[in-house]
């Protein structure tokens, strides 16, 4: 017996029940042989991909006793770059890199280096980072509604280490504020299934519970179920601009409406869309509302490090008052260091990310993101186009440039596979099974849209004559998306860290 005859027999199982059987199985010794030689074997198949230099280069488990020279450091890190870029700079990989041409990323490197002893932290040494990180805040705000709400919010934000750390933060802010404000001691957050993991990790780290809510037939979250979910305990309530997985935009209107009603927080997480949203919008293509102009919208996240072209990685988080953002903030007056506080998550941070990510938002200028997302929307429905020509496969939902697809009749893990043989780099997802390609900058050069519908006709047209492939990701994901012991899931996730730090 192994783990997918496992998974067959028990795939009928309530979670809670499947849950508590897998705490017994894994005392049983002969199971936890078997999970072990079965988690082995699949490590292999990871490793495999994930350290593809172990005999390429020299490896450093410990730290050379004579330093070795800039000149062979350099070159060994411009081989591994070599070996790397081509997938992503022929448009191949979903995501991962938004802009990519030479001449923006050499521009950016040189911003860097200016800028590469610089600490937000100590802001009384390195002013230029305060000048920088506040004036990247103030432009994201009036990109995301300052000036036009109904009650003239003023807005306020911080830059943050990514779209994760934007949305622990405004998590944090909604469990304070209802403890002190409320005395809410078991604080809850009403989240759909499809919302980003961060939320998942944000009420782990912050002891949250999360109350999920599935998705509609279009993959947007239940409103009316949301509605059902309120409760005094409810310290905030999440909705995506766009999902990551499919796409879809939760209906912010009504359901920041829900949150405005209520008196609690309302956080949309526009992370992917930030830099798409409001220049579709003034480009004319039909696309929500979504920002502080919805007087129930009290925080936003926005990815300047996604289609804001800036370095990895930068992000910022908005609300709508002062005083919500003073949650956020940690201050510390009894230390025998003296008196501290910071903005986020972090102490020290790279004030040459900020300077890279304010000189990326000057340079593109609001031209330059209208042309820019033009672009984009324009390759996505070419794309949809083709994908739309081939029978056995589907389009998940209403997508503007983040598309998911499925099939009824193909294992779509054995396609997500033929597609990464032909160099693709592509987003497996599941719950329900399907893989998704996020257009960026990279797609829109000239004949990539054509070789990737014409790959995937070739990739569905192979697995269609060879169907039960059991090579490569595909029985992993197959797996992952049908093993009703997620504890065995995480197990797996968790070695596959261990990998990354495997020397």
């Amino acid at each position: 017996m192994n783990i997918e005859t496992i998974s067959g027999k028990l795939g009928w199982l309530p979670k809670s029940t499947a849950r508590m059987i897998e705490k017994r199985m894994k005392k049983i010794p002969k199971v936890k042989k078997l999970l072990d030689e079965e988690n082995a074997k699949l490590m292999v198949t990871l490793e495999h991909s994930l350290k593809p230099y172990k005999d390429k280069f020299e490896r450093h488990a410990a730290l050379p006793k004579s330093g070795i020279s800039h000149e062979k450091i350099l070159n060994e890190i411009k081989q591994m770059q070599s070996l790397e870029e081509s997938r992503w700079r022929d448009g191949y990989v979903s995501g991962g890199i938004y802009h990519g041409n030479q001449e923006h990323i050499d521009f950016l490197n040189k911003v860097y280096a200016l800028q590469s002893q610089t600490n937000p932290l100590h802001s009384d040494l390195f002013p230029s980072a305060t000048k920088f990180e506040a004036e990247i805040v103030s432009m994201v705000a009036n990109m995301m509604g300052r000036g036009k709400t109904t009650d003239n919010a003023p807005l306020a934000g911080t830059v943050t280490s990514g779209g994760t750390e934007s949305i622990l933060c405004a998590v944090k802010v909604y469990r304070d504020r209802a403890r002190e404000e409320k005395g809410v001691s078991h604080p809850e957050m009403i989240v759909a299934t499809t919302a980003h993991a961060a939320f998942d990790k944000a009420a782990q780290y912050f002891g949250i519970k999360q109350v999920k809510i599935n998705v509609d037939k279009h993959y947007r979250v239940n409103v009316e179920e949301v509605k059902r979910h309120i409760n005094g305990n409810t310290v905030c309530i999440v909705g995506s601009a766009p999902t990551f997985p499919h796409g879809a935009f939760d209906d912010i209107e009504k359901l920041s409406y829900l949150a405005f009603k209520h008196d609690i927080g309302f956080h949309t997480d526009c992370c992917l869309g930030g830099f798409i949203v409001p220049f579709a919008e003034k480009l004319g293509y039909k696309v929500p509302v979504v920002d502080f102009r919805l007087p129930g919208v009290t925080s936003m996240s926005v990815d300047t490090h996604k289609y804001g072209y800036a370095a990895k990685g930068t992000s910022v988080v908005l609300y709508r008052t002062d005083e919500l953002r003073h949650y956020q903030y940690y201050a510390s007056t009894e230390w025998p260091g003296g008196l501290y506080n910071s903005p986020t998550l972090a102490g020290s941070r790279p004030g040459a990310l900020s300077a890279a990510c304010w000189a990326s938002m000057l340079a593109m200028g609001e031209e330059g993101y209208l042309k820019a997302t033009d672009s984009i929307l324009k390759t996505a429905k070419q794309v949809m186009a083709g994908i739309r020509e081939i029978p056995e496969l589907k389009i998940m939902g209403d997508p503007l440039w983040i598309i998911a697809v499925e099939s009824e009749t193909l294992n779509i893990y054995e396609v997500l596979d033929q597609m990464t043989q032909r160099h693709w780099n592509l987003n497996g997802l599941h719950k329900p099974a399907c893989f998704h390609i996020a257009l960026t900058l990279r797609h829109t050069q000239p004949g990539v849209a054509e070789r990737f519908i014409q790959d995937l006709k070739y990739s569905v047209a192979h697995v269609k004559a060879n169907p039960g492939n059991k090579s490569g990701m595909a029985p992993i994901y197959g797996m992952a998306s049908s093993l009703p012991f997620r504890g065995m899931v995480s197990d797996i996730l968790k070695r596959y860290l261990d990998a990354v730090y495997k020397v």
